[in-house]
């Protein structure tokens, strides 16, 4: 049964200011603002997916200070401030979070809608947000850990995919919801499943950050290093150990860096400031960490 939380009822839903969306999409590469149709989402999600990674970079410096603060990067403008100053992303409810305020700043039809990714021995309900756009009453879902570069459309009873490659994800329809099928970026046996939970469909802001906040008692990502970046030909992942890297044709080559290869590959792969990699804190000696890393 998904975790019954407390929900804040005064919501206040932050606001991109106009000048923080035009850095954003500055340096995501976008001359211009979006058109308001399906090309200028695909666009909007594809630039985004190329140059946000999904990491716990934030929470983990969090982890290892005071924690008198809220999580990191629950609120959109702080987010964006990081990824803008630092180049560090965040893990799926701050993520998912910055994407869902920046589609909306851009004029796009948007809501949060959440579910659960199916990992043994994770809890279920509602342990993953993500974003869904509607155009012409067909809905598409935008999700920045899914990373696919395009977005999916949602039809009620069909399957769909966005495509065969390295990034694609797909979508069966399971009774009135739908069950989506992604790859992680070091595990490509088989993909890792996320029910959509029509009861979570739509969520606010302060859900959001409920359940972001939640994850500070149980998840994958607060006890070691984790960091997953997606560019159009390959992905790339470095974990506690290990680096990953997925070619175009699929193939996965695994190595053991040293730490300064690590944290060269951090700063001229990754994209990340030296002053964020420095502040890195050493991972939990046999802390919790994601399968397969």
């Amino acid at each position: 049964m998904p975790t019954k939380v407390r929900v804040p009822d005064v919501v206040s839903e932050p606001i991109l200011a106009p000048q923080v969306v035009e850095r954003v999409l500055e340096k995501l590469g976008l001359r211009q603002r979006p058109s308001p149709d399906l090309a200028g989402l695909n666009g909007l999600y594809a630039a985004f997916c190329g140059n946000v990674p999904f990491d716990n970079i934030q929470k983990r410096i969090w982890f290892a200070g005071s924690q008198k603060t809220p999580l990191p990067g629950g609120d959109p403008n702080e987010f964006f401030k990081n990824w803008l100053q630092h180049g560090t992303g965040g893990t799926c409810w701050p993520i998912n979070g910055a994407l869902y305020a920046l589609v909306r700043a851009c004029g796009f039809e948007a809501r949060r809608i959440t579910g659960s990714v199916i990992v043994e021995g994770y809890p279920r309900g509602a342990n993953h947000g993500s974003v869904v756009v509607t155009f012409e009453g067909i809905n598409y879902l935008v999700d920045a850990w899914m990373v696919s570069f395009k977005a999916l459309p949602l039809v009620s009873g069909k399957p769909s995919s966005t495509g065969s490659g390295i990034h694609d994800i797909s979508a069966a329809a399971v009774g009135d919801t739908f069950e989506i099928y992604a790859y992680a970026g070091w595990l490509r046996d088989q993909p890792l499943p996320f029910r959509i939970e029509s009861e979570y469909d739509p969520v606010n802001h302060a859900f959001f950050v409920t359940r972001y906040d939640l994850t500070k008692k149980v998840g994958f990502f607060n006890d070691a290093f984790f960091i997953c970046r997606h560019f159009p030909d390959s992905i790339l992942t470095l974990g506690r150990k290990s680096k990953f890297r997925v070619a175009a044709d699929g193939t996965l080559t695994r190595t053991q860096p040293s730490e300064a290869e690590r944290r060269a590959a951090l700063i001229e792969e990754f994209g990340l400031s030296e002053e964020i990699v420095q502040a890195i804190p050493p991972n939990v000696p046999n802390g919790v960490a994601p399968p397969g890393l």
